[in-house]
């Protein structure tokens, strides 16, 4: 089929669960500068974290992107985190192992890493606000649509690109409307109907969803939805899934969406596949385009205009808004129109306020939250900070983790008490760097079944860190215990590996 042509089915794949991939050896660019790599990430929380907890992820955030040189923006809430980070290719895959050893819930991010890019592409400084909500949609965390209960499916983007092909199918572009306008999916003719909320910000998508005629749309079709990376289909989704159960009358083929968003399915599809004009970014690339689709090609699917002269134009420079006052949407300006502003500034406007279209005044729809998991009297009790480890069976050599970043053998001997005959500190390893793991190996079985009991009923704490220690059997093929001595601390790289270091 046409669509597929040039389809890397590697790249449609998620690395949730799995390995991060290999950090390239990249070339610093002519002018001696390193290239760098961005990484694209969220990961939502339910039970939603206390304010205790909140407030530690913000600090743990901050320090692990300043100790690998990782820059960016992201937003942190008792919900969870979502960010943008740029760096080494070494640095960032740090940063992403450094937020898996430091709780188990972040094996299910799913990181998204570009490699490779121009050095001014980079963030200059690492930014991590503390927000109400991940996604602007208006719902406090108490009564936003349960994530554990949405029944919404994600599709893999090959497995996305053939459902767009299927009648009775709606797909929907989740995000703001002037994003859409340089460019969005072109499902073949006899499949997937496209569905453009012009919505001017996400508090207006529960708005769109809650009106009776969209609900008619979608009633009975199956439901694709999307979004530059996933997030913002991930509570639009549960929405749906909370607006069916209370009411009856709505009822979809079933919701689905794109793994990985744009981001990953323009990569799967370097020639454009059913992708049409250009992805909208909110980082220093601003916008990303099919790698291996002609430029020309690209620039004749341009659907949008600039604001003041209605020329064919699909690029956003120059940080123009809408002048309405309660709009102020970006605004797309032609380089001549550009200069004429910047000399006789005038009032323009957004496609959406010419058309006159708004959604803002309606009323989101009210939740009945009573229903909802996350409600339950135990997801208001504190929330451990780790995961359970998985059980494994008893063995002499036990896992420790959640280890203070300052630490040495004889603190952990003290802790854990008799019975430790060698620490082994487990370094990642893509840079050498250490985050707080190390492998115990008991005098007997009997003492490990006592440490992993004891840990289990009143739990070891360093300082005010409780540690995470379970059973760690040795593999088939492992050398155990190591040749090496054993360190009184953990090493620690004189200065963090990047991509020169490595020519």
């Amino acid at each position: 089929e046409e669509s597929m042509k040039g389809m890397m089915p590697k790249m449609a794949r998620s690395i949730a669960g799995k390995k991060l991939p290999p950090a390239p050896s990249l070339r610093p660019d002519k002018k001696g500068k390193p290239l760098t790599s961005i990484m694209l990430f969220y990961q939502y929380v339910e039970p939603a974290w206390t304010p205790k907890q909140h407030r530690r992820a913000l600090t743990f955030v901050h320090e692990l992107g300043k100790k690998n040189g990782v820059t960016g923006r992201g937003r942190c809430s008792t919900e969870g985190l979502n960010c943008t980070l740029t760096g080494t290719a070494e640095g960032v895959r740090a940063f992403a192992q450094g937020l898996r050893d430091w709780d188990s819930l972040f094996d299910e991010t799913d990181f998204k890493i570009t490699d490779g890019l121009e050095h001014h592409k980079k963030f200059k400084s690492l930014t991590i606000q503390k927000k109400e909500e991940l996604v602007a949609y208006g719902l406090p965390v108490k009564a936003a649509p349960s994530l554990k209960d949405n029944e919404t499916k994600h599709v893999e983007a090959d497995d996305y690109h053939k459902m767009m092909a299927e009648p009775n199918t709606v797909i929907i572009d989740v995000r703001n409307r002037y994003e859409t306008e340089i460019g969005h999916f072109q499902p073949p003719t006899g499949g997937a109907q496209f569905i453009d909320p012009k919505v001017r910000n996400s508090h207006e998508l529960p708005k769109w969803l809650g009106m009776p005629e969209t609900q008619e749309k979608l009633k009975g079709k199956k439901v694709m939805m999307y979004c530059t990376g996933g997030i913002r289909c991930e509570r639009f989704s549960a929405l749906m899934t909370q607006l069916k159960t209370e009411n009856p009358d709505f009822q979809t083929e079933g919701e689905f969406m794109l793994r990985g968003g744009i981001e990953r399915y323009v990569r799967t599809f370097p020639e454009g596949g059913f992708w049409k004009g250009k992805n909208f970014l909110f980082d220093k690339r601003q916008e990303q385009v099919p790698e291996n689709k002609p430029l020309e090609e690209t620039e004749k699917e341009v659907e949008s205009k600039c604001c003041v002269c209605k020329r064919l134009w699909g690029l956003y420079r120059g940080q123009f808004k809408c002048s309405q006052e309660d709009c102020q949407v970006p605004v797309i300006v032609c380089p001549d129109c550009r200069a004429e502003l910047e000399t006789s500034p005038k009032r323009i406007q957004c496609p959406l306020c010419e058309e006159g279209f708004k959604l803002r005044d309606l009323q989101a729809p009210a939740l009945h939250t009573g229903k909802r998991k996350a409600d339950a009297p135990e997801a208001n009790a504190p929330r451990s900070k780790k995961r359970a480890l998985p059980s494994k069976p008893p063995s002499q050599r036990l896992f420790v983790g959640n280890l203070p970043l300052v630490i040495d053998s004889s603190t952990v001997r003290n802790a854990l008490g008799n019975g430790v005959s060698y620490i082994h500190w487990i370094p990642d390893r893509t840079t050498g760097l250490w985050y707080g793991s190390a492998f115990v190996q008991t005098s007997s079985l009997k003492e490990a079944e006592r440490i992993v009991k004891e840990a289990a009923a009143k739990s070891f704490k360093i300082g005010k860190r409780k540690l995470r220690i379970n059973f760690a059997p040795v593999a088939e093929n492992e050398e155990w215990p190591p040749s090496s001595k054993e360190l009184e601390r953990p090493t620690v790289p004189v200065k963090p590996v990047t991509a020169s270091d490595s020519q």
